[in-house]
């Protein structure tokens, strides 16, 4: 796995938050930049303590490999913690779109929500296409309570447990709401996006620290 390939993962997703953040400035998106960024600058004090190593012309191949083993091994748990992090604060630019995009009823109790939530659960576990299903209901609904449940954070959390890629049901859900344009809209149909490039980050990043380690590991 090269450099290249590491910083240009890093800089798809930048790419893909700042067109959002220069239309909607968001505290939660400029933390997902600020942690790609950690990304990088780990792999850069990576490289760097690689160098010097190098530069140690260490007789003692074991202790090397062992020295080149540890810092993959930070930089892997260094990864790991800011991509925790970096979705983190994903997710909470997400519910912040939605609680714009979708306004919850005023007449909506929290006993009323939980029971209609409940209801909804049992009628969409019982659907190979619980997105389809969502899309179909919020259409045919006329219930402001049943509407904001399944477009709003719920669905889209019922949707991530059911392990469904939400871009199709994002776009076709901003279709039905005319809300594509709007600062709100946009974040929530780059939201499927997002999460994939955040993904091709930590796979590129981890691949790097296993390419590291393993050819200490053969010395």
């Amino acid at each position: 796995m090269s450099d290249e390939d590491l910083r240009r993962s890093i800089e798809a997703v930048r790419s893909q938050i700042e067109p959002l953040n220069d239309a909607a400035p968001s505290d939660s998106l400029y933390k997902v930049a600020v942690y790609l960024d950690s990304i990088g600058k780990s792999w850069d004090a990576l490289l760097a303590a690689l160098s010097d190593l190098e530069k140690e012309k260490m007789a003692d191949a074991g202790k090397h490999g062992q020295k080149v083993f540890a810092l993959a091994e930070s930089f892997r748990t260094s990864v790991k913690n800011s991509m925790r992090f970096a979705r983190i604060n994903l997710d909470a630019a997400m519910m912040e779109a939605l609680d714009r995009a979708v306004k919850r009823p005023r007449s909506a109790s929290k006993s009323g929500e939980q029971k209609k939530s409940m209801a909804l659960r049992k009628v969409f576990d019982g659907s190979p296409e619980p997105d389809k299903a969502m899309l179909q209901h919020f259409r045919a609904s006329s219930d402001p309570l049943d509407k904001w449940l399944v477009a709003g954070p719920w669905g889209h959390e019922y949707l991530k447990k059911r392990a469904i890629d939400l871009e199709v049901f994002d776009r076709e859900l901003c279709g039905m709401l005319s809300c594509g344009e709007t600062a709100a809209g946009r974040i929530v149909l780059s939201y499927s996006g997002l999460c994939k490039a955040l993904r091709a980050v930590e796979e590129t990043s981890l691949r790097s620290a296993d390419a590291l380690a393993g050819s200490s590991s053969s010395k």
